[in-house]
């Protein structure tokens, strides 16, 4: 299964990816963000596109 498949909405804030889909059990949308630092590894899932936009502007990366 394709990336575009999965992902509905992709958005790039600073050093962090914002990406929203439907969870799989309740169809439900759901929003992850994350780190593109390799060595991060910092993510984070959230119920709404605002709470996870304020989560990756506020994620400070330890690697850069």
């Amino acid at each position: 299964m394709g990336l575009y498949q999965i992902w509905n909405e992709l958005h790039r804030v600073g050093t962090t990816h914002i990406g929203g889909g439907p969870d799989r059990r309740t169809g439900e949308m759901k929003y992850v963000a994350a780190c593109e630092s390799e060595d991060c590894g910092w993510s984070s899932a959230y119920d709404s596109f605002e709470a996870a936009s304020v989560a990756a502007r506020g994620h400070v990366c330890p690697v850069r």
